[in-house]
């Protein structure tokens, strides 16, 4: 099994990254590796498979054992053999012969047992062609299973300021308590939260002389103690997100940040099993401000 690396907390999102600017895209997810940054999560949904195709350029100059690849099962598994042939999938795209850890994106993206497509799932580890189980967007009870049968490496969930769902119902304590590293997408709400101006975090901002973005991901990784995806083309924005570890927030800011909530977010009824309401990987993108 390969060695496990340390995992940068701050990880290579790539949902919607810019393929029309393919060149810049690309100096910056090299720019993020000659920073530290090492963890990289995709899937085959986005842009229709195009950003999957785009990484066989980044893994030509990348080792890919200096990354840690995440990606993810899709709604397209009807029966067991879908899983290696959708695993197949990203291999052939990307032109590497191993992912690091294969997940189901959501619950509902298998039509068989979740258990049963776990048990697939573990099969391609001892096949080689997959290093780490982990899980994603599940219900608590769905994790607590999966972990009954397996030895689960990690699970991405949404967590922000405003959309403390997974927190609430005490599945992060639980990943915590069973080593399980949660790392959380949408920790910025794709600026939205930023963009809300709430005024005590405008008020540290000016206090700590950092971003409001900034403020938020110290406060994620460093008092939470969480990993996090996000995605920037932009050389600036990637400094500005690795400066945010290097300033402490002081105890009763760390409060007012974990105790604030939207209720907004909590009185939304979670769609798991995607039948037309809001399902739990689109709930933080509730309430955008355009």
């Amino acid at each position: 099994m390969k060695k496990l690396i340390e995992l940068n907390p701050i990880g290579i999102g790539t949902y919607n990254i810019d393929l029309n600017n393919k060149e810049k895209s690309l100096k910056a997810l090299l720019y993020s590796v000659d920073k530290g940054q090492n963890f990289l999560s995709t899937s085959l949904l986005y842009n229709n498979c195009k950003v999957v195709d785009f990484l066989q350029d980044f893994f030509k100059i990348v080792n890919q054992d200096k990354i840690f690849l995440t990606c993810h099962l899709e709604p397209y598994i009807e029966k067991v053999e879908d899983i290696e042939n959708q695993l197949d999938e990203y291999l052939k795209r990307m032109n590497i012969d191993y992912v690091d850890a294969l997940q189901v994106h959501t619950s509902y993206a298998s039509k068989i047992p979740l258990l049963d497509t776990y048990n697939e799932i573990d099969k391609l580890v001892k096949k080689g062609k997959v290093k780490f189980l982990s899980a994603s967007n599940t219900t608590f009870d769905e994790l607590k299973e999966l972990c009954n049968h397996f030895n689960i490496f990690s699970f991405e969930g949404v967590y922000n300021l405003e959309c403390k769902y997974y927190e609430n119902v005490g599945l992060i304590d639980y990943c915590k308590e069973n080593t399980i590293k949660f790392v959380c997408y949408q920790a910025l709400r794709r600026n939205n939260i930023a963009k809300m101006n709430y005024p005590f975090l405008l008020e540290m901002s000016k206090k700590y002389n950092k971003s409001q973005n900034q403020i938020l991901l110290n406060w994620i990784i460093k008092e939470k103690k969480l990993n996090t995806i996000i995605k920037t083309t932009t050389l600036e924005n990637i400094d500005s997100n690795l400066d945010s570890l290097d300033f402490i927030l002081d105890t009763e800011d760390l409060k007012i940040l974990n105790d604030f909530q939207d209720k907004r977010f909590n009185d939304i009824q979670i769609d798991w099993k995607n039948q037309g309401g809001i399902t739990i990987d689109k709930l933080a993108s509730q309430f955008k401000i355009e």
